[in-house]
């Protein structure tokens, strides 16, 4: 039986492709979507030095961060939520696609905005700016990552 070797010539996930929805608006001026949720694990501990188990851990609240590279689209996108937008609970979805390969779809559910500074500056760029959020949990292709989590149906 032979190896067998990677693809190595074949097109790669690029962000430029992305197709990303919030708060069910279609957004195109992102330049970037980012999130984390780690997972903190614990420990059974006993009578020697060293753990003897690991628990599953727990997971907090997730952060992320949406940087547009158009104000007008990231202050159309922050309207959308209403009046008091930073209480407004909404979802990110975004895929990437390549070309011959699957899609990957990211979701973020109860997504809420935490920040939306301004850095503004002369250049020749257009402004834009970041909208960082909070989430309760995520998917990646539909998975979740611990045993008894749900993907919310919203």
């Amino acid at each position: 039986m032979g190896l067998t070797y990677p693809d190595q010539e074949g097109y790669a996930y690029a962000f430029e492709r992305a197709e990303l929805n919030a708060a069910n608006r279609v957004l195109t001026a992102l330049k970037s979507v980012k999130i984390d949720q780690p997972t903190e694990e614990g420990v059974v501990m006993g009578t020697r030095s060293y753990p003897l188990k690991r628990t599953p851990g727990n997971m907090g609240l997730g952060e992320g961060t949406m940087e547009f590279s158009d104000e007008e689209e990231r202050q159309v996108f922050l309207d959308s939520l209403g009046d008091t937008y930073r209480e407004t609970i909404f979802s990110v979805k975004w895929i990437l696609k390549a070309k011959g390969k699957p899609n990957i779809t990211y979701v973020a559910y109860g997504c809420r905005v935490l920040n939306d500074g301004a850095d503004h500056s002369q250049g020749s760029d257009a402004l834009g700016g970041e909208v960082t959020f909070s989430f309760m949990s995520y998917t990646r292709n539909g998975k979740v990552q611990h045993s008894g989590q749900t993907a919310p149906n919203r």
